[in-house]
């Protein structure tokens, strides 16, 4: 079987995919817009072919790389990079090359905020009022009946990028001069937000699924250039997971990742923040794999190849955290001193790309412990 994966070069764990696909004995092709010569060692072994194209990020230019690509090896079966940046181009390219999987029709309603709204609402998960930035009479409307903050993003958008908060009507006013052509508009919503993660087999049944809860907001930490941390959940909430197999059902998600955010409220419910149609960001899915001591990357490369998972089952045997260092900001702690105190609590340290660390931070220390309390108590520890 052929599968393209776009930028196997980046993220720094798109090589991990790669790895296991190879692993299931699919002959892997990619394209990417660095040069051969700068292929991380992850991936040495693991690409059939690789094309270089430095424009891959025009589509005409995507296109004709994969069109020398299939001349070479034959037909695609496959074609994935888990990554938001590149959803839309893989769907106009599963459409142009006759490959099975998300369509771009339904790539760009799955990326859609409004077109969200109508999915939650068949699914009956609760959503924030979501209107479009441009009718400006029923934002103002929004405002003067829930108040103000306003929460103003993109209708397809990812990590908060571009998102921004409204706090009086003066500020509304002028975001509307600006004229955001396609942003959006929604109520603050307060609760802490946390999320359901897992991935779909090919009939749509959720072989894996976890949950992970945020200390703020993505927007508060890209505003404030906060630490930022979040961890996972050893026991899912029954609600949280009726709520989000519920939501996965509605989406219709098939030999996929998804990651839902959601506001869990005082109460005990929970409001859908977005769906996304990809793994959950930076080295989550490494936390995923430590948390249950399995390997996610392999899972879904099973997936992908229709390996059967009847008998596979997982045990979230530990919490595990991601705790963001930032490089203009002085710690109490060393590296080298964490690692004597942490011990094995301690499972990885990597380094942000730059392209992340506005929301992840410049360094990453990777954490895990079967206990919560102590598992909160390392992260301070790397934080102080």
């Amino acid at each position: 079987m052929n599968i393209l994966f776009l930028s196997p070069f980046f993220p720094p764990n798109a090589a991990e995919y790669c790895r296991a696909l190879t692993g299931r004995g699919m002959r892997v092709l990619g394209i990417g817009d660095q040069p051969r010569e700068h292929q991380p060692s992850a991936l040495e072994g693991m690409l059939f072919d690789y094309a270089f194209e430095p424009r891959m990020a025009e589509y005409s230019a995507l296109r004709d790389a994969t069109q020398r690509l299939v001349a070479r090896h034959g037909p695609l079966h496959r074609l994935d990079s888990n990554g938001e940046h590149w959803l839309e181009f893989e769907g106009r390219l599963r459409d142009d090359f006759t490959v099975p999987g998300l369509s771009y029709a339904r790539t760009v309603a799955l990326r859609s905020k409004m077109a969200m709204a109508r999915v939650f609402d068949y699914a009956q998960v609760p959503y924030p009022t979501t209107l479009r930035l441009q009718n400006r009479d029923r934002v103002r409307t929004l405002a003067r009946d829930r108040g103000f903050p306003l929460i103003i993003k993109p209708d397809s958008g990812s990590g908060a990028v571009d998102t921004f908060m409204i706090e009086d009507q003066p500020a509304l006013e002028q975001a509307f001069e600006h004229n955001y052509p396609n942003h959006i508009a929604q109520p603050f919503i307060a609760g802490q937000i946390v999320t359901f993660d897992g991935l779909t087999d090919h009939a749509g049944r959720i072989v894996f699924c976890t949950s992970h809860a945020y200390d703020t907001g993505i927007m508060q930490v890209r505003r404030a250039e906060l630490d930022g941390h979040y961890y996972s959940l050893r026991e899912l909430p029954a609600e949280l997971e009726r709520v989000g197999r519920r939501a996965v059902a509605a989406f219709d998600i098939r030999e996929r990742f998804f990651h839902l955010e959601l506001f869990a409220r005082d109460d005990g419910t929970y409001m859908a923040l977005e769906m996304n149609v990809r793994p959950p960001g930076g080295f989550t899915p490494e936390m995923m794999s430590a948390a249950c001591e399995i390997d996610v990357f392999d899972l879904w490369a099973a997936v992908v190849c229709g390996a059967s998972l009847t008998d596979f089952g997982y045990e979230r045997r530990y919490h595990t955290a991601h705790a963001g260092r930032r490089a203009n900001r002085s710690y109490r702690m060393t590296r080298e001193d964490l690692e004597r105190a942490l011990g094995k609590t301690l499972f990885s340290i990597r380094s942000v790309p730059d392209a992340f660390a506005a929301t992840m931070g410049n360094v990453a220390y990777l954490l895990r412990h079967s206990d919560l309390s102590e598992l909160r108590a390392a992260v301070a520890l790397v934080q102080e």
